[in-house]
């Protein structure tokens, strides 16, 4: 009974309030929240119908903190101010609609104190709305190049009229006037730290245009996926520079590169919360590669650790290139079976010479390797390079010999063999590990 009382006199635990519950449960939860701030929640699929639920919590919209709404429920919303509204989002009915719902009366209203607003799939009218100087975040998704949304040029606007945002999460296909993105506003958002641009179903050029007005020295974390033509490619990534610039310049030290292709082409560079992540889908991979390179030697990045799983297998100057500005590297993880060409460039030292000298050997720091094979241990080529930068690391007094490897770890199916030249060549430095999940 006494928690009971408890329950029944804490006015916060009754602030929660959606429509999967019954209606007398609604009544009861507005009358025990007391003055309380409160967070609404309706589905389509739930217990009440939109106009039902609407009609009981409304009247309360000036307590309203959360509001998380689904359509056709924010139909039964008015114009009316929200001064304690901080976080609203509104998405469709159903997730398969091919045409966006309009937009709902309550984002003409006054928000004072609004910080996060998700808008799923809405026509937004001329004038566009402004959601007040606190707004952090904003999402605007588009879920198909069928949609007539939220376009690029609203969201330029939008941007343009929001300088405080914290993180953005966009989706988008289209420009409502494309000859009109020559004479776009530059846009300055000092405070941003997350930048998320999903472009969905396109080829993701039409970005380009909003990305080179972007100035967000404070962007710590940068998400780019898109699907893209091989003959705009590299404008694109050109466009990206100074996202990774910052990104890579922020976090400074002990950086992680991870980079995969099966089929989709993932680079991710970065540490804890700083990180810069490219997503692609095209034919040539070799460009992403390169620009990869460049921005590496550009920019000095100290990158620890190195992921390298991909089928498709890179050549050997592609490789060769980027391997020359990971001068840091201390642990690599690599698909053995289809990346050859990694083990031509591990055992035998650059092409290049240093002003007339020895060669240096890439990935000189090389302290750890990680051999993922879940298919087949194809020792040979692998262990013959391995051999060779053991011979050079005891060379004392070779000028710019590489470091002598600690750890070989090899990742493979439980009936996979081991070869015994692994344990001659590096003794207790050689690791199986049995992959029992793959």
């Amino acid at each position: 009974m006494a928690f009971d009382y408890r329950i029944d006199g804490t006015t916060f635990l009754w602030s929660f309030i959606d429509s999967s519950a019954p209606l007398r449960i609604v009544d009861v939860a507005l009358e025990r929240s007391g003055t309380s701030l409160l967070s609404i929640r309706f589905r389509t699929n739930s217990f009440n119908t939109a106009f039902s639920f609407m009609e009981k919590v409304v009247p309360h919209i000036g307590r309203w903190k959360v509001a998380d709404l689904s359509d056709p429920a924010w139909q039964y919303l008015p114009q009316t101010p929200a001064p304690r509204l901080e976080e609203l989002s509104v998405s469709p009915w159903h997730s398969h609609d091919l045409y966006p719902a309009s937009e709902p009366k309550i984002l003409r209203g006054e928000f004072t104190s609004l910080q996060s607003l998700t808008l799923d799939r809405l026509r937004l009218a001329r004038p566009l709305p402004n959601f007040g100087r606190n707004l952090r975040f904003l999402a605007v998704r588009q879920l198909s190049l069928m949609d007539s949304g939220v376009t690029y040029t609203e969201i330029h606007q939008l941007l343009l009229l929001h300088p405080s945002l914290i993180e953005v999460e966009l989706q988008a296909s289209q420009w409502s006037n494309p000859s009109a993105t020559e004479t776009l506003e530059d846009v300055d958002l000092p405070h941003l730290h997350r930048f998320s641009l999903l472009d969905p179903r396109s080829n993701g050029l039409a970005s380009i245009p909003l990305l080179q007005k972007i100035s967000a020295p404070s962007c710590t974390f940068f998400n780019l996926s898109i699907r893209h033509y091989t003959e705009g490619l590299l404008k694109l990534l050109q466009a990206l520079e100074p996202f990774f610039a910052t990104v890579v310049t922020t976090a400074a030290k002990n950086l992680q590169l991870s980079i995969t292709s099966n089929p989709e082409f993932v680079l991710e560079i970065g540490r804890d919360e700083s990180r810069f992540k490219l997503s692609t889908w095209g034919p040539c991979q070799g460009l992403e590669l390169d620009w990869v390179a460049d921005m590496l030697a550009r920019y000095r990045s100290n990158i620890t650790h190195l992921k390298l799983l991909t089928p498709r297998t890179p050549s050997y100057g592609t490789l060769s290139n980027l391997f020359t500005n990971l001068t840091a590297v201390t642990e690599f993880y690599v698909e053995e079976s289809v990346i050859f060409e990694v083990w031509r460039v591990l055992g035998r030292p650059a092409s290049t010479t240093v002003e007339g000298g020895p060669a240096p050997w890439l990935l000189p720091a090389l302290e750890k390797l990680v051999i993922f094979d879940p298919v087949v241990i194809d020792c040979a080529h692998v262990i013959s390079a391995i051999e060779a930068r053991e011979a050079a690391a005891t060379e004392i007094h070779m000028e710019h010999h590489p470091t002598r490897l600690k750890t070989v770890e090899y990742q493979g199916r439980p009936w996979v063999g081991v070869d015994r030249r692994w344990s001659e060549l590096l003794g207790d430095r050689f690791v199986f590990k049995v992959l029992t999940n793959y």
